[in-house]
């Protein structure tokens, strides 16, 4: 395990061979499951007390795996600025910006 891990996976701590998903929302983990089942990838997962569950992929379905990850996790996400009324504003306030500095740098040429 590394240091500042910001996924949800990590390869295997003793077995190079496999990569470990973590879920700490059950939902989450099985659709990521029903996804594996879609794509015919074998996993291994096991819930472990405290809520949280490990799906265990080969390392030669790695890349296909890592898609279903983050397919799962898009569809789960908070947008980044939740607040429709906050997004425009700032939103509006980039492209003034954007608009002055360009009248200025046509302005001055």
């Amino acid at each position: 395990m590394s240091i500042l891990n910001l996924t949800n996976f990590d390869d295997h701590p003793q077995d190079p061979l496999w990569l470990v998903f973590r879920f700490g929302d059950p939902q989450m983990a099985q659709e990521f499951m029903d996804g594996l089942k879609a794509a015919d990838i074998h996993f291994e997962a096991d819930a472990i007390p405290g809520g949280l569950t490990l799906i265990g992929v080969k390392q030669r379905h790695r890349e296909a795996a890592i898609r279903i990850n983050y397919t799962v996790l898009g569809r789960h996400r908070r947008p980044f600025i939740g607040d429709g009324i906050i997004r425009w504003a700032l939103l509006i306030f980039t492209l003034l910006l954007l608009s002055l500095a360009f009248m200025g740098w046509w302005l001055k040429g």
